[in-house]
Parts: structure tokens; C-alpha cells; sequence
């Protein structure tokens, strides 16, 4: 095991917010691609295919600290990792859940599919849930994601590499 010492990136509150609706707001636009997809392909009442969203977030989140690791040559702490992949995925999730809403008013398959799926009960219901599972799943992403870049930060891979 090659153990560098490195120091941790200096990571502005201001930047974690801005990469936090950046790369939420592209995480969103990926999930509602794939929904595009999953109506083009006719796969929109397979509601397990929702997983592809969790993973499509992890991605996203890899790339978002590697690319903080990349600009500043330093490991970023873990925790500075779990927030800032927790809260991209709560806000991706939070625009999903409102895209979801709005977009069921003028889709009457999704609406059909929504009244289907939760028993004809408050037609808000689906998004509100879209939106509190999203949040579950953006805190199993944050610490798959803290897991993985604590290596640089226990000196097991160098930043710089």
C-alpha cells in the first residue's frame, strides 16, 4: 500500500452549494431523460426501473468529488463528501418529484399509472413519495460515495494520481 500524505481540499461553502444545484439540477435532467426513454421504449408501468435513478445519482456523485479531487490536487474530506452528495440528491430528487408533478397534468398515461399505482388516493401522493424514497436512497449514495473516496483521505491512493 503506497500511504501519501496530502492535505485536504479547501472547499468553499459557497462552491459545495453551487456544485450541489449544479450537478442536482443535471442529475434531474438525466432521471427525467430516462423517463423519456422508459415512455419511448413503452417500459413506464415497470416502476422497478426507478433503481436506474439511484444509480444514475452515483455516478454523478463520483464524478462531482472526483472532479473537486482533479481541480485541487487534494483529498476531500469524507464527511465534505457525504454532504454534498446527501443534498445533491435530496435536490435532484426534489426537482424530479416537482418535474413528476407537473408533468402528470399533461400525461394522462403517467397520471393513469400514479391513480393505479397508489389506489386513486391524493394525486400528489406518487411525487411526495418519489420524493422522501429519493431522499432514502441519496443517503445510501452519500456513503457508498464517502466509502470510496476515504481512500484518499487514509493516504491508500494519492489525489495526484
Amino acid at each position: 500500500m503506497n500511504l501519501v500524505e496530502t492535505k485536504p481540499a479547501n472547499i468553499s461553502l459557497s462552491r459545495m452549494r453551487d456544485s450541489v444545484l449544479v450537478f442536482g439540477a443535471i442529475s434531474c435532467v438525466l432521471y427525467i431523460a430516462f423517463l423519456f426513454l422508459m415512455k419511448l421504449f413503452g417500459l413506464m408501468h415497470v416502476t422497478e426501473l426507478r433503481f436506474v435513478n439511484y444509480v444514475i445519482l452515483c455516478f454523478v456523485g463520483l464524478y462531482q468529488i472526483k472532479r473537486w479531487i482533479k481541480q485541487t490536487g487534494a483529498y476531500v474530506p469524507f464527511l465534505q463528501v457525504l454532504g454534498t452528495v446527501l443534498f445533491t440528491g435530496v435536490w435532484s430528487f426534489i426537482l424530479f418529484s416537482v418535474f413528476l408533478y407537473i408533468y402528470s397534468k399533461y400525461n394522462l398515461e403517467l397520471a393513469e399509472l400514479f391513480v393505479n399505482r397508489t389506489m386513486g388516493v391524493f394525486p400528489t401522493v406518487p411525487s411526495i413519495i418519489i420524493l422522501f424514497e429519493g431522499a432514502g436512497a441519496s443517503i445510501i449514495v452519500a456513503f457508498i460515495n464517502m466509502q470510496y473516496f476515504r481512500r484518499y483521505e487514509e493516504g491508500e491512493k494519492s489525489p495526484r494520481s
